[in-house]
């Protein structure tokens, strides 16, 4: 069963299908598009003599900052100071702000400059603290006029010390009048407390009270923006001038199920220019960058992920900003649909700056919606239901599974049993019922219980930095089964691209009288999908499946989408008899190298596995042909006269030289300047060729007697010492375990090396 405003969005829906025009999804109602928490927001700042100059400064720097922080354009804001009225003319109360909505720069300037008149109270002006007083300013401005709906915070900056002994209006003697003050401040903490006013304390200065501190948190109402303990009120104490922005942001973001980035910060001098980081994460819908930059005349220029400068108000794609307190020592820039990523802003001082600590934080909120369908969409008692839940944001439905990681999803069932109501317990682990793990859509069952009635299922989504919409979705269960049931499937991967569509198929099983049925595209709108085909069914009696596509055209909005698709009934389109549910990611069409990257990828192996081939049989040819090792010798008579070993380095020819000395003393040598040598390579296995400097050349037998050379009686032989072994003998010859350091096995000694040739003249340019 829909909504009737879901009823009205489906009507127009299958209006323009009939028309046979293209339907986009449904964007849904306005009302349930989902935005920042809405807060209703008073700060109260204590001017009291108890607390320094510095003290002070600093709580007008954190009012400042909560008032500018806030994320919703719809909330609104007060700002009081308070001390005491010691005597007449004097006021405990200081008036900086009345409560203004926060709709505009021109506000939020006007806002940055009221907050100056906050100043530490001299005698004369009353500089006692009265939190009786101030409590109870706060509370009636909330009482009045503010936003419907919103979340109600007074924000207490304050030491904690209350002191109203000089004070007439808590009783003539001044030793009871503290005591009277306090019961009056736990009248005021219990108003507060019955009103749903959150109290959360900021403590400032050296001599705080924690206890009071405390039980100003405590004594206010205790629910929160969401159910986590975090989100209930607590005391927090600023220790330092650098801490007071982070612990400012953070219980900001408490109050108010916002998030808080890191903070960065660094020092400015005169005529200095430096860059500070925030990262805003992918889940932020809204967010808000607050600088403190000590002195107004800083320039500050915000720059986006991409390394765009953004500007001040206006808008750039979908992001919408809001800039202001320009003029004031603290600037924010307030962003709709915020880039995700780095974020820098860079600070230009002027020539004449005294140095100082500047800082940047980012409040910010992923402000969601569940898209929540049950399957079936009514149910027989005692019947096995499926609940299937996306989250939503303005962009469309997150499918980023890190986006995801740390939210609770649970769905809240509340229906016709003695159990009450009762939690579903959601999964995206890809396990049944969940048919595909992290692509964003979570998944649970839930059995129908033993009586007829209306079950009420709502999803629930709680997290750092998130508020979820809770949109309710309603389900019958009868008695007997439905005369007419069916169930909507389709076949999709986790990512389509525009102009692509996804397949699916409805099966319709029908025990009763034929029913004229509709096909209904409902969804985020982002990717403003459309259905193509027939979109009437005609369900007759027993088993009837119709395919269907979902389109998404060329222009298709990249990201998450979540469509659901229903079969209703013609006559009355809020009756549902199935549906299902799509959330996919629309990402760019690869381009070429994408498309075949496995293509390219086996060319590209291929081609590295034919240059290793041919570089590996260049490295063979090389060293069959390298002529290292072989060692020349000169015989007469079978006596060895003269020997040269091949020089030592790679080469392809041997040069050497022959003398035939007159004294009968025959020599070899490596060749000079102007000598002709004799050119030695290597030939067919076994054998050098010879190249004499005159004459044919031949072939010389390896470990042979050898050949004449010349007319001399000299045989010129050759041997190698180089062995020539295959690549399995060289492995089969490395030392194994059982060998010795010198590849020896134990008992054996090692052969002695060969003596090694002399050096050959390194003159010849050729060596």
């Amino acid at each position: 069963m829909t909504s009737d405003t879901d009823a009205h969005a489906s009507a127009a829906t299958n209006a323009a299908i009939t028309a046979g025009r293209a339907v986009p999804a449904a964007a849904g109602p306005r009302a349930a598009v989902p935005e920042p928490t809405l807060m209703d927001v008073s700060i109260l700042v204590d001017e009291s003599g108890s607390l320094s100059e510095a003290d002070v400064r600093e709580e007008i720097k954190a009012a400042g900052t909560i008032a500018l922080g806030g994320l919703n354009s719809r909330s609104r804001v007060s700002i009081y100071g308070f001390g005491s009225q010691n005597r007449p003319g004097q006021n405990a109360i200081t008036e900086a702000c009345p409560p203004v909505v926060l709709d505009s720069s021109v506000k939020k300037d006007a806002l940055a400059s009221c907050v100056r008149k906050l100043h530490r109270r001299t005698e004369n002006e009353g500089a006692d603290t009265d939190h009786a007083a101030a409590l109870a300013k706060a509370l009636g401005a909330l009482d009045s006029g503010g936003p419907e709906g919103a979340l109600k915070v007074v924000f207490l900056l304050t030491d904690g010390r209350l002191d109203v002994h000089q004070s007439p209006n808590y009783g003539r003697v001044e030793s009871d009048r503290n005591r009277e003050a306090q019961k009056q401040v736990d009248t005021q903490l219990a108003l507060a407390s019955s009103s749903h006013v959150q109290v959360w304390p900021l403590g400032f200065g050296d001599d705080i009270d924690q206890t009071a501190l405390d039980g100003f948190a405590t004594g206010g109402y205790q629910g929160g923006c969401d159910g986590r303990s975090a989100s209930k009120p607590k005391a927090r104490v600023v220790h330092d001038s650098g801490d007071v922005l982070r612990s400012l942001a953070e219980a900001f973001a408490a109050a108010g199920c916002l998030g808080v980035s890191r903070s960065d910060e660094t020092t400015l001098g005169a005529g200095q220019t430096r860059e500070l980081k925030i990262d805003i994460p992918v889940i932020a819908t809204d967010g808000s960058i607050t600088v403190a930059k000590g002195d107004p005349r800083v320039r500050v220029d915000f720059r986006d992920p991409d390394g765009n400068t953004v500007p001040g108000n206006g808008r750039s794609g979908d992001s919408e900003f809001r800039r202001a307190g320009e003029n004031g020592t603290v600037e924010t820039l307030n962003i709709v649909n915020p880039r995700n990523g780095t974020w820098k802003i860079r600070l230009t001082a002027p020539d004449r700056l005294e140095r100082q600590l500047v800082s940047a934080t980012a409040i910010w909120q992923g402000a969601v919606s569940s898209s929540l369908v049950v399957e079936p969409p009514s149910a027989q008692t005692g019947q096995r239901l499926t609940v299937r839940l996306s989250l939503v944001t303005r962009r469309g439905a997150i499918t980023d599974a890190k986006a995801l990681a740390g939210l609770n999803f649970t769905v809240q069932a509340a229906g016709p049993s003695p159990a009450g109501s009762q939690n579903i317990v959601m999964r995206d682990d890809g396990k049944d019922p969940d048919d595909r793990a992290d692509d964003g859509r979570y998944a649970g069952t839930f059995t129908a219980p033993p009586r007829p009635g209306d079950l009420t299922f709502t999803g629930v989504v709680s997290g750092y930095g998130v508020r979820a919409e809770k949109l309710p979705v309603t389900v019958a269960v009868g008695a007997e089964p439905p005369a007419l049931r069916g169930r909507v499937e389709f076949s999709s991967g986790a990512v389509v691209h525009p102009g692509q569509e996804v397949r699916g198929k409805v099966t319709m099983e029908n025990g009763g009288a034929p029913v004229r049925g509709r096909l209904v595209l409902e969804g985020s709108g982002r990717a403003r999908a459309s259905l193509g085909g027939g979109t009437e069914l005609s369900i007759g009696q027993g088993t009837t499946t119709s395919p269907f596509t979902v389109r998404f055209p060329a222009d298709a909005g990249l990201g998450g989408t979540s469509l659901t698709v229903k079969v209703a009934d013609t006559a009355d389109l809020s009756k549902t008899y199935a549906n299902g549910q799509l959330t996919v990611t629309v990402k760019p069409k690869p381009g070429w190298p994408e498309r075949y990257r496995w293509e390219i990828l086996g060319t590209a192996l291929l081609l590295l596995t034919l240059g290793l081939l041919l570089l590996q049989r260049r490295r063979a040819r090389r060293a069959r042909a390298d002529v290292r090792g072989l060692r020349a010798s000169l015989r007469r008579d079978g006596e060895e006269l003269a020997v040269l070993k091949a020089p030592a380095k790679p080469s392809n020819e041997f040069r050497l030289v022959v003398h035939d000395s007159a004294d009968g003393y025959p020599g070899l040598d490596y060749p000079r300047t102007g000598h002709r040598p004799v050119r030695v390579r290597r030939g067919a296995p076994g054998k050098v060729v010879v190249q004499p400097p005159e004459g044919p050349r031949y072939e010389v037998a390896i470990g042979g007697e050898g050949e004449p050379f010349g007319e001399t009686g000299l045989l010129l032989a050759f041997t190698d010492v180089r062995p020539r072994r295959s690549a399995w003998s060289r492995r089969a010859a490395r030392p194994s375990a059982a060998s010795g350091r010198n590849g020896t096995r134990p008992g054996e000694e090692r052969p002695e090396p060969s003596a090694t040739p002399a050096p050959p003249n390194h003159d010849d340019p050729w060596l």
